[in-house]
């Protein structure tokens, strides 16, 4: 129980984050943007809550997260007794594995985690503690509140309903589709431990997510833009508006491919200096307009940006850190 109770003072702190934006990223991936995510902007014991729109209710959620197992193949989760405060909270309890969650996520209320959660005491303060392993079935008390990975918006409420038919013409919904470039750029940048997020709220600028790098202080801000397919042979384009439109230093366009039969992201994303914007793209009235190849990212003129969607938190990173040099 110890080993526990420094695990939660120490490295859940410098995990939470990233379980908590890899949280968030799935439930808006798996319900196609069903499910909304509200960030605090002051810590009072909720990470977030969830608004399911299919029918206007908000879910209170907490993420606990690990990033290594136990000897005995479990995820421990281990939180102090006065921080279980709220019966209908969501404990939502994972396993960060490299660049996904784990397999199999807790999901469970508050009032059952402290019913079900083992009790001890260490230096006069309470801990609970929930074992888990990361399979379906089995004896545990956990396991009824164990869902799959690509389950966790299902739990949630915000799946089945929102999968279109296959029968059905797919349709475009592109503030849907800015809304899961936005939610993936922010997943991926919180894989960096040093870079802190910002979100600006309401959203009326250029720079739609801050990343300041915690050593060097300083700033990049990005525009985020999601450039949406489902034909290989129709010419992407994306637009930018240019009376809002603001080039700087600090400011990059990032553009995402989005294949919207397959519905996932592309492997690379562009990642555009605003001041080089003027000259890539081409006054069409108010807007200042990319083209892209089909069903990609790239274009004759464009593809010195190119950079892996998988590392985009290190290039960023990078260009922060040679910035200060």
């Amino acid at each position: 129980m110890k080993t526990d109770a420094a695990w939660h003072h120490g490295q859940t702190l410098a995990a939470g984050q990233v379980a908590e934006f890899k949280v968030w990223a799935e439930l808006v991936r798996q319900s196609i943007g069903g499910l909304h995510v509200f960030l605090p902007l002051r810590d009072m014991g909720i990470d977030g809550v969830v608004h399911r729109l299919s029918d206007g209710d908000y879910l209170p959620v907490q993420v606990k997260g690990r990033t290594s197992l136990t000897p005995a193949g479990q995820v421990h989760i281990t939180v102090t007794a006065s921080s279980i405060h709220d019966d209908q909270t969501l404990m939502v309890c994972v396993l960060v594995d490299g660049e996904q969650l784990g397999a199999m996520i807790l999901v469970v209320p508050e009032a059952k985690f402290r019913e079900l959660a083992a009790h001890d005491v260490v230096e006069g303060r309470e801990y609970l503690t929930a074992a888990f392993q990361l399979h379906a079935g089995g004896r545990s008390r956990w396991a009824p509140y164990l869902v799959p990975r690509e389950g966790l918006a299902e739990r949630f409420g915000g799946a089945a309903a929102l999968a279109p038919p296959k029968d059905e013409v797919l349709q475009v919904d592109r503030g849907l589709e800015g809304f899961l470039g936005e939610s993936e750029v922010i997943r991926r940048l919180a894989e960096s431990s040093s870079l802190n997020l910002f979100r600006p709220f309401p959203d009326l600028e250029t720079v739609e997510v801050l990343a300041r790098h915690v050593g060097t202080r300083g700033f990049i801000g990005l525009q985020v833009k999601t450039s949406g397919w489902e034909r290989a042979d129709v010419e992407n384009r994306v637009y930018v508006r240019r009376s809002s439109f603001r080039a700087r230093p600090t400011t990059y366009v990032c553009v995402l491919s989005w294949d919207r039969g397959a519905m996932r992201f592309g492997e690379d994303c562009l990642l555009i200096p605003s001041l080089d914007i003027s000259a890539l793209a081409r006054v069409e009235g108010e807007w200042l307009v990319l083209e892209l190849q089909p069903g990609s990212a790239h274009h004759r003129r464009l593809d010195r940006y190119r950079s892996p969607i998988a590392t985009l938190g290190r290039t960023v990173e990078a260009l922060l850190t040679a910035v200060a040099g």
